[in-house]
């Protein structure tokens, strides 16, 4: 029999990361982010980025969906600023190298980020972006043909990763726990098309990523999807089974299952450093909203099957805060994850 539901994404299951990342961030001392990090000085106006340059981070190689995002949006930023916005990839750690910078930065650095799901309440949200379920896919060939299969694996799972903090190494590490499956993480990937082409030639047996990022491959015939890490499914992929259907979470693990459900829809947003001036926060938070409302934008999002599932700044820092007091076991498979 199924088990209980998440509530709606504004009424989720509390989910907390901020143990995971506080060491990191204070590790980082106050020195600012790479490629620049911008001039504070404008070019006069109200608006507080006139004429400046802007960095928009994306903590992840080129080419994945974070970065698709980022270029997509970045030049209806730079018409709703009235500045430069330059996208800077920042790759390493997961991700956590990038943002760990964005956390650290001054207030004199005109710094924003998208990152997936990071638990430090204290940084400025400015909108969440998107929320795109995570889908687990296996290679042609593969021995697993369905969830079932996999959490009824008498022999390690093999799950690739791009490192600790990234979303492809959360996931398998919470999964595992929760239905007591074996498996083992194999990371050292430069970016998450590498990490899956070891799946594609056999290397590994599983990847974990939002739907948007692995749709082009499932599209092409080179993974299969076993299933979505979501309540309902996917509408890019209708026919997947969710998890609540494919291996009904039961006990301690539906709570877990619930919270990774919960956490997700934290989905992709963006950040900027909890030292940065008001004015300027605010200012982010209204390009932001002036961008994803722009019909073209929209349009050509759509068109590259990587929908916007926008939060505003205040909303997301409500869910945010709302998912940062989870129950401790979840807690700990969150922070050992980092």
């Amino acid at each position: 029999m199924r088990g209980s539901r998440p509530r709606a994404e504004r009424r989720v299951v509390r989910t907390a990361v901020a143990v995971a990342l506080t060491g990191t961030v204070a590790a980082c001392g106050s020195s600012g982010g790479g490629g620049g990090g911008g001039s504070a000085a404008g070019g006069g106006g109200d608006q507080p980025f006139s004429g400046a340059r802007v960095d928009f981070v994306v903590p992840y190689e080129p080419g994945g969906g974070y970065d698709t995002y980022a270029r997509a949006m970045a030049p209806y930023f730079e018409e709703c600023l009235d500045a430069t916005v330059v996208v800077q990839n920042e790759p390493g750690a997961g991700g956590l190298v990038a943002t760990n910078q964005t956390a650290a930065a001054s207030a004199t650095e005109n710094r924003f980020q998208i990152v997936n799901t990071v638990g430090l309440e204290d940084l400025n949200w400015i909108g969440r972006v998107a929320a795109p379920a995570n889908v687990m896919v296996v290679g042609n060939d593969s021995p697993f043909q369905s969830f079932e299969d996999v959490v009824n694996a008498g022999e390690d799972v093999r799950f690739v990763a791009q490192g600790p903090g990234a979303n492809d190494y959360l996931a398998p590490n919470i999964l595992g726990a929760a239905y007591g499956f074996p498996f083992e993480v194999i990371t050292g990937f430069a970016g998450s098309p590498e990490a899956r082409a070891a799946v594609v030639a056999g290397d590994a047996d599983a990847h974990i990523l939002p739907v948007d990022s692995q749709l082009s491959a499932i599209e092409a015939g080179d993974v299969v999807p076993l299933v979505t890490i979501d309540e309902e499914a996917d509408p890019l992929l209708p026919d997947v089974p969710t998890i609540y259907d494919a291996a009904a979470p039961e006990g301690d693990a539906q709570e877990i299952i619930d919270n990774l459900v919960a956490l997700g829809q934290t989905g992709r947003a963006l950040i900027a450093s909890p030292q940065m001036p008001e004015e300027r926060v605010t200012a982010l938070r209204e390009a932001f909203t002036c961008a994803a409302e722009n019909e073209d934008l929209v349009a050509e999002l759509e068109e590259q099957q990587r929908p916007l599932a926008v939060l505003d700044g205040e909303e997301t820092l409500s869910l945010v805060s709302e998912v940062l007091d989870s129950p401790e076991p979840f807690r700990e498979l969150v922070a050992g994850s980092f």
